[in-house]
């Protein structure tokens, strides 16, 4: 073989190496890019939903004050009095999407979805408690014993459901919530 075929040979083979040696790194520092891109994009869906999570147990315990304050009046309140209330849904509702695609634990989600469809269901019956209160209020005066009964009843029912609203709140907190929610609920906080 002459000088010029084997320096050729052997130029041409140094160049392919070296061609297949840099796409070889270039994959493995474009995978190592890739890789540290991921961990860093999961660091922050994590911090998100650390953020949504402390925002919605916010509104959990809104809410448990709420019903609580709400089973409260129920009991203090005259039979023609109407009862006003503050249950909040807007921050589940701002924040629902993104708290369901970065929580990873099923039954979280489940939890905290019940949660809020309960705090929606006292919110309808509330409303349609005080649509009675109004709708009976002319007739009630004159002391007619079956609306009388049937105002009890729906008291009865909205104590109900607030109640079950009250401790769905306060189990969501022990479990999930963080010392400030328990704080605000005036649970202890034993560091569990």
């Amino acid at each position: 073989m002459s000088e010029w075929l084997t320096d050729f040979t052997v130029e041409a083979l140094a160049g392919i190496v070296g061609v297949f040696v840099g796409v070889l790194l270039a994959l493995l520092v474009d995978r190592r890019r890739q890789s540290q891109k991921e961990e860093q994009d999961e660091l922050e869906r994590e911090e998100q939903f650390k953020r949504a999570r402390h925002t919605v147990l916010g509104s959990v315990v809104k809410n448990t004050n709420e019903a609580s304050r709400l089973r409260g009046r129920i009991n203090q309140r005259k039979p023609s009095e109407l009862i006003h209330t503050e249950l909040e849904l807007s921050v589940w509702s701002a924040v629902r999407a993104q708290f369901m695609e970065s929580c990873h634990e099923i039954d979280e989600r489940v939890r905290f979805a019940q949660f809020f469809d309960s705090v929606r269901s006292l919110q309808s019956f509330f409303d349609f408690h005080r649509d009675l209160q109004l709708s009976i209020a002319g007739a009630f005066d004159e002391k007619d014993p079956e609306l009388a009964e049937i105002l009890k009843d729906a008291d009865q029912r909205l104590k109900e459901l607030s109640d079950d609203l009250r401790l769905a709140g306060v189990l969501m907190i022990t479990d999930f919530g963080e010392s400030v929610h328990k704080q605000l609920l005036g649970l202890k906080d034993y560091g569990l």
